[in-house]
């Protein structure tokens, strides 16, 4: 398993701020599902000791309306 920190373009902590996943090559483009009806996509990789995906909501938190 491979943990990744998530931050999103700005700089901040994602919610949620880590996520521990079975694919150990993130690429740009790639989709995460985060909670139910909720994904981030990858518009960055920064790779080294603390892995960070730089992410961007790609569908909205379930509790919007």
């Amino acid at each position: 398993m491979f943990t990744y920190k998530l931050r999103y373009t700005d700089g901040t902590s994602a919610d949620p701020p880590s996520i521990t996943l079975a694919v150990p090559n993130m690429r740009v483009g790639d989709t995460i599902p985060v909670r139910r009806g909720e994904t981030f996509r990858v518009v960055g990789v920064v790779a080294g000791q603390d892995p960070t995906l730089i992410v961007e909501a790609d569908s909205p938190p379930t509790d919007a309306v």
